[in-house]
């Protein structure tokens, strides 16, 4: 298609900064790809909300695929839940039903969905050092969200580092549902190990807390040019619990 009448470009992703890891030619065909599902859920009249719940669920899904050792079915289920978490966000603003309480929604079900599937593969390799770089990419994860929040709530902002959701989403996703054909052609001797995966867990434990660092040391030169150190260590105040 891209050949004969040039690359379908998507206003959304034309307009947003380029990712390093995902290039802007393979989220363009993504949008492109889900176009088709998106005018029919938009002909349909589904609700966002419907749609991100639907997220929640395929995630719930792939975890608890994941946690038995279901690799296959529980990686395309992940990457499932990315395309309707891409399309809740389309649909709303094809619909113009887009709020703030819904990005909130949609927000707080992200974190849910990943915390879900990560959870799914640290009980699976509950009985292996797998798990500590688990529940490290866990940790990176809601940091990389967590901070960015934070530090948009005071004003700035936080759009810095390379594995954001999109590509944590993507890139564990994809290594997690080709597994198990890694598994068959070089088998782990006892309990499938599931190389790639384990792969995926460590570039996202690795990114995703670099990333949040990053995100941190640029919040505070937002807040205080002079650096970290200039800083009065003065917490807010809360009330007694």
């Amino acid at each position: 298609r891209t050949r004969r009448r040039g690359l379908p470009a998507d206003p959304e992703v034309a307009g947003r900064p380029a990712s390093r890891l995902l290039g802007r030619y393979l989220r363009h065909y993504i949008m492109w790809v889900l176009g088709p599902f998106e005018r029919a859920l938009v002909r349909a009249k589904v609700s966002p909300n419907a749609v991100t719940l639907a997220s929640l669920g395929t995630a719930a899904a792939s975890a608890v695929l994941l946690a038995r050792g279901h690799f296959g079915a529980g990686g395309w289920l992940y990457l499932l839940t990315g395309m309707l978490d891409i399309l809740d966000g389309r649909v709303a603003r094809a619909t113009g039903r887009v709020s703030r309480a819904g990005a909130f929604f949609d927000s707080v079900i992200d974190r849910y969905a990943e915390l879900a599937v990560l959870s799914g593969l640290a009980i699976y390799y509950r009985d292996r050092w797998v798990l500590a770089v688990a529940l490290a990419a866990a940790v990176g994860s809601v940091m990389v969200s967590y901070v960015r929040a934070r530090g948009e709530a005071l004003g700035v902002d936080v759009k810095v580092g390379t594995m954001q959701r999109p590509e944590r989403l993507f890139y564990l996703g994809l290594m997690v549902c080709q597994s198990p054909a890694w598994e068959a052609l070089f088998p782990s001797v006892g309990k499938p190990l599931f190389a790639p995966a384990v792969a995926a867990l460590l570039l996202l434990g690795a990114s995703a807390n670099v990333t949040a660092l990053r995100r941190i040391r640029h919040t505070l030169r937002a807040l205080d040019p002079r650096g970290p150190d200039h800083i009065p260590c003065v917490a807010e105040e809360r009330p007694s619990s």
